[in-house]
């Protein structure tokens, strides 16, 4: 019997206009109505997915930030795991030494090391990642109007700012050149501890080690008493591996990445043809 689902966003639960369908909301509406538990497991912030399942008044645990932050349907922290600074140091210092513009979520907000010219620029690319084949110009003019553009904080002294109270959650950044991305992302991972992993083949999203979707989902389902055969994850992307991973009953979306296909026990339909509302439907018949 299946008692908790997790359902990664971007990709998975949200149709390509990055919504979650109505179609998507039903079947989590029944699994929940047949005591399921129901959890987002995203790489985005808790500011960036509240307006999302506030739309439908969904009341769900939520994995943050490819699991640095995990929160109960109240927005409470019940678990946070947050990346060394001396280590983040080394992340900001390469992306910055790559050209990359660099974006820190911490538990104070989002911040920047760039200019504002350099952050929109990277606020660009983060469109352009998420809507393929829009033009730099469009994708410009929307990244002004992002929300969390505007609500980015400017780090003018890195040293004054690491050894200030905040505690860093994830360092990200995007850039269209694959080919930079790549290799940057290759290095990154010669540093100890670190989680370094992407939604698009354009970012790279860097975390603790320990601060992975499926490591942190192990954690609280055991205190949760639930056995790992008794959750289903949902999934498209680097960032979703540990869930695959950790749990034997995955469904990778129908446009998932090859290496997430390879690893999941079923494949379902696209996130554009309520996949996930298709591999509840069938999880619940288990």
């Amino acid at each position: 019997m299946i008692k908790l689902i997790a359902s990664d966003m971007d990709g998975t639960l949200l149709n390509n206009k990055h919504v979650i369908s109505k179609e998507n909301i039903e079947a989590i509406r029944k699994a929940e109505a047949a005591g399921v538990t129901f959890v987002i497991a995203t790489g985005r912030k808790y500011d960036d997915v509240q307006p999302l399942i506030k739309a439908w008044d969904l009341q769900c645990q939520c994995i943050l930030m490819n699991g640095a932050e995990y929160r109960d349907e109240k927005g409470n922290i019940l678990e946070q795991i947050n990346v060394d600074k001396n280590k983040a140091k080394q992340i900001i210092n390469m992306m910055q030494q790559a050209g990359i513009a660099v974006e820190i979520y911490t538990n104070k907000g989002s911040f920047t090391t760039e200019t504002k010219e350099k952050a929109l620029e990277g606020a660009t690319y983060r469109i352009m990642s998420f809507e393929p084949g829009i033009s730099f110009e469009e994708a410009t003019k929307q990244a002004k109007e992002l929300p969390y553009f505007n609500r980015l904080q400017y780090i003018t002294d890195i040293d004054d700012f690491l050894k200030s109270e905040v505690e860093i959650g994830k360092i990200l950044a995007f850039h269209q050149d694959v080919e930079l991305v790549t290799k940057l992302r290759n290095n990154l991972k010669t540093i100890d501890g670190l989680a370094v992993a992407s939604t698009f083949a354009t970012n790279i999203e860097v975390n603790n080690v320990k601060a992975q979707k499926g490591i942190i989902l192990s954690e609280v389902v055991e205190k949760m008493g639930i056995k790992k055969e008794e959750v289903i994850v949902f999934g498209d992307s680097f960032n979703d591996y540990s869930l695959f991973t950790e749990f034997p009953v995955s469904f990778a979306m129908g446009n998932a990445m090859p290496e997430i296909k390879e690893i999941a026990k079923y494949i379902t339909d696209t996130n554009d043809n309520a996949g996930v509302a298709k591999g509840i439907y069938k999880a619940l018949e288990f």
